[in-house]
């Protein structure tokens, strides 16, 4: 791993660990697990931590392979099953036997298929990966589209950091994670540069994605689920990365998020938040959380 800091002066040191977890606070003892997408890492969850983390104790987990996390196993197949199976182990190391699972992208992908293994108490997955047909053309574009980024991001090497500091560039650098690139400040922006560029099994996902094998259908939700799309999601758009999941999750609660993007959490913090919250205390016999004004 490169330095702590770099280009613009990006502190790391949060990250040597590979998680964030917060302690209880409040009588709600059931915890939460975030999840995050492919290339990125655990602090992408920071705009919506404080409201979780009011309500909630929160475990931000790191995928292997992505930044500030432990290197994969020499002999990962780059599977889905395989990295379930990651994911269950660290549960169990945390002793959490079944949590509220909240994942975006492969993060999602992933929270919806730990929960079928009985490890989610509910799930918010947010424009999870996986919900496209195999063999489609949405599949393709979106294979193309990550082996460009990789690409660039190796062209560029560290340089790519100085981006972050202009608007303009953030907006072709990043308008495809978030709806407003340009409103990220230069630190925010970085670090979905930063994470991409030093993701270590950036290309191994990339050359397995066509390989995965489909969602098997459930019987029935193994949880309350909760499927959160944004309108501006130029990464998984909801139309033709959606259908599968429609299919599979039926009972699933859908809900669309207006001038959202991929990583929503960055486009509208508060009401990402309060889409988790309100899910988490659904069936819980008191009054749903209230989001600090």
């Amino acid at each position: 791993m490169d330095n702590a800091n770099d280009g613009l002066g990006l502190r790391l040191e949060y990250l040597r660990v590979g998680a964030h977890a917060s302690r209880p606070r409040g009588r709600r003892a059931e915890p939460i697990v975030l999840l995050h997408p492919f290339s990125l890492c655990p602090e992408i969850w920071k705009p919506i931590l404080p409201e979780l983390e009011r309500h909630h104790p929160v475990h931000s987990l790191g995928l292997p392979g992505h930044l500030g996390t432990e290197p994969l196993p020499l002999d990962f197949d780059h599977s889905i099953e395989a990295g379930v199976d990651l994911l269950a182990h660290k549960l169990d190391a945390l002793g959490i036997e079944r949590a509220h699972l909240v994942g975006n992208s492969l993060g999602g992908w992933l929270a919806i298929e730990l929960a079928r293994r009985g490890r989610a108490r509910s799930v918010v997955a947010i424009a999870p990966g996986g919900g496209w047909e195999a063999g489609s053309v949405e599949e393709e574009r979106l294979v193309r589209k990550f082996k460009l980024t990789n690409l660039l991001l190796r062209i560029g090497g560290p340089l790519s950091i100085m981006m972050a500091n202009y608007a303009l560039t953030r907006r072709v650098f990043l308008g495809d994670a978030v709806a407003r690139p340009e409103r990220l400040e230069p630190e925010e922006a970085a670090l979905f540069i930063d994470a991409a560029r030093r993701c270590t099994c950036y290309a191994g996902i990339v050359e397995a994605l066509p390989k995965q094998p489909a969602p098997s259908a459930f019987e029935a939700l193994p949880c309350p689920i909760r499927i959160v799309w944004g309108t501006e999601d130029r990464v998984l758009p909801i139309e033709g990365y959606s259908e599968r999941w429609q299919r599979l999750l039926t009972g699933a609660d859908w809900l669309t998020l207006e001038n959202v993007g991929h990583v929503a959490m960055y486009d509208d913090p508060k009401r990402v938040a309060e889409a988790i919250l309100e899910w988490t205390s659904a069936g819980i016999d008191r009054e749903p959380p209230r989001l600090a004004s």
